[in-house]
């Protein structure tokens, strides 16, 4: 039965369930009475051959019907469109319809969906292959965004699957707990650039940990109206002039443009004669916040922020090294710059730069391992294994592949 008022979709039949997992006992009120849901899990309809998986659904014993929430269907995306004859749910990228109910009776107010739970053996075996992208899949792939981020990306990039979305009182998701919990943020500023690379803020970052390349900083640029974000890493702070030296030059070569002003804080690798002088010599104008007042460069504070939050969900997930921290710095930042944004009303920073969507179909989840081929040119012999398992690490700079970590030595390998 679809109902309106439901919160959540509901059951009291446990053997509707493909896939189910005792919780702790939730209250919850019903028309008549209070009870608590004591599990939740997957259910698969069968309606006319066509197979729809819906989760979570919670489990009841008390209640009398089987309910499916519409306000549930709503929020994760499907749009509804109905009459006295069928509520019809369907998908707002496909159009194709998703469920349809009908009146229990002729001219009734109750609406029902005409359908049987598939318990198929081969429905049942394969189903997380047949599911096998979900919202927990997404949220990894896209470094752990935020749900609003993930509801606009089906809209504002491509090749985005059709996901369900958890209720706000699902459990956390540990790299997110572990990654990104702060006790306060920046207030929010009124005023932004007017064009691209008008205002770039730029800061160092430092970390506790030498890297794999042996990096120990990463210097960060965030153009202040497309919100793209750059990052290079760095042995020493006295490499931050020639990283700035190399912005400059892509700003110019690729984009054809010019940065006007520079906006840092008060350390000493932005305040040195050469760095000062170099800005100066292109017409830049130079802005700096008070000493110890970071609020002042709040923006390329927020950015740094976000990237190693962003990072350090995914390789604390991955139960991956520190020093591997660059690998995921970097994807973070690749990720970051294909992911809708709030300011910019849900486009993304690249197609702010770009002016053209991005693509997304390449992306894994960082930290996975993946079976690689091995070139024959690269095999000890013609006995080797053709393939290994590897670890995804994101893309490789500069060329049409992925990187990846090879054991037992821990040596990078580039395949395509």
């Amino acid at each position: 039965m679809l109902d309106s008022g439901a919160s959540m979709h509901f059951t009291h039949d446990i053997n509707d369930f493909v896939d189910y997992e005792v919780i702790t006992p939730i209250p919850c009120k019903t028309a008549t009475s209070v009870t608590s849901i004591i599990g939740k899990g997957a259910i698969i309809l069968d309606v006319a051959g066509w197979k729809v998986q819906i989760q979570p659904v919670y489990y009841i014993p008390e209640i009398t019907s089987k309910l499916l929430s519409l306000g549930t269907f709503l929020l994760d995306g499907l749009l509804a469109n109905g009459s006295a004859s069928s509520i019809r749910l369907f998908k707002p990228d496909e159009g194709r319809n998703f469920l349809t109910f009908h009146p229990r009776k002729a001219h009734g107010s109750i609406f029902v969906i005409h359908a049987h739970l598939s318990k198929e053996a081969w429905t049942v075996n394969t189903l997380t292959s047949i599911y096998s992208i979900d919202y927990n899949i997404m949220h990894c792939r896209l470094a752990h965004p935020s749900k609003d981020v993930l509801r606009q990306a089906r809209k504002n990039v491509q090749d985005f699957p059709f996901i369900q979305f958890p209720h706000d009182n699902e459990e956390l998701c540990p790299g997110c707990a572990q990654g990104k919990m702060s006790s306060q943020t920046y207030p929010p500023s009124e005023t932004w650039a007017t064009a691209p690379f008008e205002l770039i803020h730029s800061d160092l970052k430092s970390f506790p940990v030498e890297s794999y390349r042996r990096y120990k900083y990463s210097i960060v640029f965030f153009d202040d109206y497309t919100s793209h974000a750059w990052t290079i890493n760095l042995h020493s702070k006295d490499a931050a002039i020639g990283a700035t030296k190399q912005v400059l030059a892509m700003v110019e070569t690729k984009y054809k443009a010019k940065v006007r002003k520079w906006m840092s804080d008060a350390g000493g690798e932005y305040k040195s004669m050469a760095f000062l002088a170099l800005l100066k010599e292109l017409g830049i104008e130079v802005l700096q916040s008070v000493p110890h007042i970071h609020q002042q460069n709040r923006r390329a504070e927020r950015i740094i922020r976000t990237l190693t939050e962003k990072a350090q969900a995914m390789w604390l997930e991955a139960c991956l090294p520190q020093s591997w921290w660059e690998f995921a710095l970097e994807h973070a930042t690749h990720v970051y710059n294909r992911t809708p944004v709030r300011r910019l009303k849900w486009q993304t920073p690249y197609f702010m730069l770009h002016q053209e969507k991005p693509t997304i179909d390449h992306l894994q989840v960082f930290g996975c391992g993946a079976y690689i081929f091995i070139p024959e040119e690269v095999r000890i012999n013609k006995l080797s294994l053709r393939s290994e398992m590897m670890i995804y690490l994101g893309g490789a700079p500069r060329v049409k592949g992925w990187i990846f970590m090879r054991s037992p030595n821990n040596i990078i390998f580039t395949a395509a």
